[in-house]
C-alpha cells in the first residue's frame, strides 16, 4: 500500500519526494504521479480546487499504484477534513498550525473514535486503498485510517515559538514549514532572522525525532534541504513543470527555426 510505504520511509528518515498539484484536473494529477513520485499533495489552500475534483485527483494519484496522495487542506474547518479523508487522502497538511490546542483538533479530526472525532461515512476512501466486499468499511476504520498522516504545517514566528509544545504532544508523523509565510511573518517580528527561526525548527524536529518536510523551489534545490534534514521534500510542481517545459521547447523552437531562414 502507498500509504505504508511513504509512512514506512518517514520512519526510517528515507528521503520521500512529492509533487505539489495546483491545477485542478485528474489528468495531470495523474500523468505527474505516475513518474515515480513517494507522494503528491493536491493543495486545496491556493488552488481552485473544488471538494468534487480533490475527490478524482486523489483517486487519480492513487491509481498510479506507487505514489500516495496528500491532501493540503484550505482551513483548518471540519468539513474539509472530512471531504479529503473520505475521498480516500492518504494523509493531511494542515495550514498554519501554530499551537498545541490546534494540532489537538486537526489530530482529532483524523481520528476515529475513541481516538478523534471524525465522522464515519468514507464511502469512497476503502476503494482508494483497494477494500472491497462487505467488509470493505470495517477493515478501513480498523486497519487504515489509523495510518493516516497528520502533517501540521509550520509557517509563522508564532508556530515556530510553539513547535516544541506541539512535539511533546507526541504520534506526529511529521511537520511541513512553509518557507514563504513563514518568511513574511518573520519579516514582521523584530529581532528574528529567517535562518535562526528555521534552525530553531530543525532542531526542535530533530530532538523529538519527528520527519521534516518542506516545499523546495526546484528539484535542483532538494539535495541542500536532505542535507539539511529535511525527508519529506516537494521536488517539482505542476504549474513549474508545465511553464519550463513549454518554455524550453518554445526556444528550442526558435532557435531551430532560425537555422532554416
Amino acid at each position: 500500500m502507498q500509504l505504508s510505504r511513504l509512512k514506512s520511509k518517514l520512519q526510517r528518515q528515507i528521503p520521500a519526494f512529492g509533487v505539489w498539484l495546483t491545477i485542478p484536473s485528474p489528468l495531470t494529477a495523474r500523468a505527474l504521479a505516475a513518474q515515480g513520485f513517494d507522494w503528491a499533495c493536491i493543495d486545496m489552500e491556493h488552488a481552485p480546487t473544488n471538494p468534487a475534483v480533490m475527490a478524482e485527483m486523489v483517486a487519480a494519484v492513487a491509481s498510479c499504484g506507487t505514489c500516495a496522495p496528500i491532501v493540503r487542506v484550505p482551513s483548518q474547518a471540519s468539513e474539509w477534513f472530512k471531504w479529503a479523508l473520505d475521498a480516500g487522502a492518504h494523509g493531511i497538511i494542515v495550514p498554519m498550525v501554530n499551537t498545541p490546542e490546534e494540532l489537538r483538533k486537526a489530530e482529532s479530526l483524523c481520528r476515529y473514535p475513541p481516538a478523534g472525532k471524525r465522522s464515519i461515512g468514507a464511502f469512497f476512501a476503502p476503494g482508494v486503498f483497494g477494500l472491497r466486499g462487505p467488509r470493505a468499511m470495517s477493515d478501513y476504520v480498523e486497519r487504515v485510517s489509523n495510518d493516516i498522516l497528520v502533517i501540521p504545517q509550520i509557517e509563522s514566528v508564532e508556530g515556530a515559538i510553539n513547535l516544541p509544545n506541539m512535539l511533546k504532544e507526541g504520534g506526529l508523523d511529521a511537520v511541513f514549514v512553509g518557507p514563504y509565510d513563514l518568511n513574511a511573518s518573520v519579516r514582521y517580528a523584530q529581532d528574528m532572522q529567517i535562518q535562526d527561526v528555521l534552525a530553531h525548527i530543525e532542531k526542535s524536529a530533530k530532538d523529538a525525532e519527528v520527519p521534516l518536510g518542506i516545499y523546495a523551489p526546484s528539484g535542483a534545490a532538494v539535495g541542500s534541504k536532505v542535507r539539511e534534514g529535511y525527508t519529506l521534500v516537494v521536488a517539482a510542481s505542476d504549474i513549474e513543470c508545465m511553464a519550463s517545459s513549454a518554455l524550453e521547447n518554445l526556444d528550442r523552437a526558435r532557435s531551430e527555426s532560425r537555422h532554416h531562414r
